[in-house]
């Protein structure tokens, strides 16, 4: 069977598997009976993130991607158009990250068939709950991991696509609190939607300060019509290429809900958190000379770019593994309208020999 073949069909039982997280179990269970049956050999850690480590000549690379889709898709419709796999407008494909996780896979399989003197030392790390604020990064073991360098396929597009600059992310996690009453006699109580809202208007969404961006995804208050809200809840985030800025404005607004909830009588509590860093790096670093001198052998011509979302990488450039996520084959991400392109899925493929070899 082809690579590409032998791609296409991983591919296609992978995005028949459900798996948000915490419910990645049936993944798992698919990559370690796929990698037992090929004779590679792996560990999971305590949170359950999958690691392979095969020998080689060199220094090690850690390639990675994360095993969680970012909705429920269980019964995936798509339609087959040439080289591209498409959903059908149904629900997503779980393109993001099951394309790099197929090419993963087949990798592995490959290079432990492969004299230890072709590539350098290679590390597989499939992460968990990567969508819902990389936990599986996180969590991860790193005593496990030699590899000081790496590449994540946690992108859009084809494997020319680099992200060499991501951002710092401040989790925002607000309760307001006031005194539930009869509408009767609201004199008597204390309005928390209102002292959420009193709250939000200091601080309008979109960009909270020049260089950070704001913006609240969830908000809930009240009980019931005839009731004065008692409490108001609201989930928040902050973002900045600027890890210091990010946290200063995260405490600015910690101070500017407190007082909000104050000046009407009310309570804010307020978890202000600094989930990850932001990372960029540095293109004389020895993984670009690596990246450019495989772009040249093959052809190709980089982009570098930088995102205001965040990886896996964000957390593995905090541990001192200098990685960079690639484009992985899939388009659309986490739309109805997500793609998987075969011919891009095998050019990564090939990008890799390449790239991993001595």
């Amino acid at each position: 069977m082809s690579i590409k073949d032998r791609i296409r069909k991983t591919f296609l039982e992978l995005i028949a598997i459900d798996g948000i997280y915490p419910y990645e179990d049936a993944v798992i269970a698919y990559v370690e009976k796929r990698f037992s049956e090929a004779g590679v050999s792996y560990i999971k850690d305590s949170f359950r993130n999958i690691v392979v480590k095969i020998p080689g000549t060199g220094e090690t690379v850690m390639l990675s991607t994360h095993m969680d889709i970012p909705e429920p898709a269980p019964t995936v419709k798509y339609e087959e158009d040439g080289d591209i796999i498409r959903a059908t407008g149904e629900n997503i494909l779980g393109a993001d990250p099951k394309t790099g996780l197929a090419i993963l896979i087949e990798f592995a399989i490959d290079a432990i068939k492969i004299d230890h003197t072709t590539y350098m030392p290679l590390e597989f790390v499939l992460t968990r709950g990567e969508e819902v604020g990389l936990h599986g990064a996180m969590n991860l073991d790193y005593s496990k991991i030699s590899a000081k360098m790496g590449l994540v396929f946690d992108e859009d597009g084809p494997v020319t696509q680099v992200v060499t600059q991501a951002p710092a992310f401040v989790k925002i996690d607000a309760l307001f609190k006031g005194k539930i009453v009869h509408p009767r006699e609201p004199e008597k109580g204390v309005n928390a939607l209102q002292a959420a809202c009193n709250a939000l208007s200091r601080i309008p969404c979109g960009y909270s300060t020049k260089g950070v961006t704001w913006n609240v995804g969830k908000f809930k208050a009240g009980t019931a019509r005839n009731s004065v809200p008692g409490s108001a809840e609201l989930m928040a985030e902050l973002r900045s290429y600027d890890t210091a800025l990010v946290v200063a404005e995260g405490n600015r607004v910690e101070k500017t809900f407190k007082e909000a909830a104050a000046q009407l009588g009310g309570t804010c509590e307020i978890k202000n958190t600094l989930e990850f860093g932001g990372y960029i790096l540095d293109r004389e670093h020895p993984l670009f000379v690596r990246l450019e001198k495989t772009y040249e052998q093959m052809g190709l011509v980089p982009n570098y770019f930088s995102t205001f979302g965040g990886t896996d990488a964000n957390i593995f450039n905090q541990h001192g593994i200098r990685c960079v996520p690639v484009g992985s084959g899939y388009y659309n991400a986490h739309e109805y309208t997500e793609e998987a392109h075969l011919n891009d899925m095998v050019e990564i493929y090939q990008f890799l020999q390449k790239f991993c070899s001595v």
